[in-house]
């Protein structure tokens, strides 16, 4: 009996000193410090991956589409239907596409503005680069070394939308080097 009571002495000693030792002021504990920066780590990558999925779901639903050949539906009509584009984004597509078109119905733009080019990669895009000061972002093929896109998204009631993609409310300076 007198182990079992010299145990739990040598028990809460251990433990008080323990508790001491943490609550000295200013001074933190390394494991909490960690712990600290783990959480905001983790929280800047959740804020990054959610804000940049709606840029990648954009592209990739518009790769999709191309995709289906017969059975797709027009530029203008896919922006319109999409529920992550600014409107700025949809007024500025139209606006390009009906210029290039008064100035060249044959041809009108002769590439896609939204890949900026006249061809895409059939497996779609990820993330290569974002920057959530400007929120620009670059996505690159998949399985298309070296062809990469340029995006910009913005928040409107604390929603993402697709603001711009290709050469649509991109500038020159901006847009991926071809």
């Amino acid at each position: 009996m007198q182990k079992i009571y010299l145990i739990l002495l040598i028990f809460f000693t251990l433990s008080f000193r323990e508790k001491q030792k943490k609550n000295i002021p200013g001074k933190k504990e390394q494991t909490e410090i960690d712990l600290k920066e783990v959480k905001t780590k983790k929280a800047e990558l959740n804020y990054t991956t959610s804000v940049t999925d709606v840029a990648l779901k954009f592209i990739n639903d518009y790769v999709s589409n191309c995709n289906k050949m017969k059975a797709q539906i027009g530029i203008i009509e896919f922006v319109n239907t999409h529920p992550n584009v600014s409107k700025e984004f949809k007024t500025e597509l139209i606006r390009m596409i009906e210029e290039a078109e008064k100035a060249d119905p044959e041809h009108g733009l002769g590439f896609d503005p939204i890949f900026d080019a006249q061809d895409c990669p059939d497996d779609g895009f990820k993330l290569s680069e974002f920057d959530s000061k400007t929120n620009y972002l670059t996505v690159e093929a998949i399985n298309w070394k070296g062809f990469t896109i340029t995006m910009k998204i913005k928040e409107l009631d604390n929603k993402w939308f697709v603001e711009g993609c290709g050469v649509v409310n991109i500038p020159k300076d901006k847009q991926a080097k071809r």
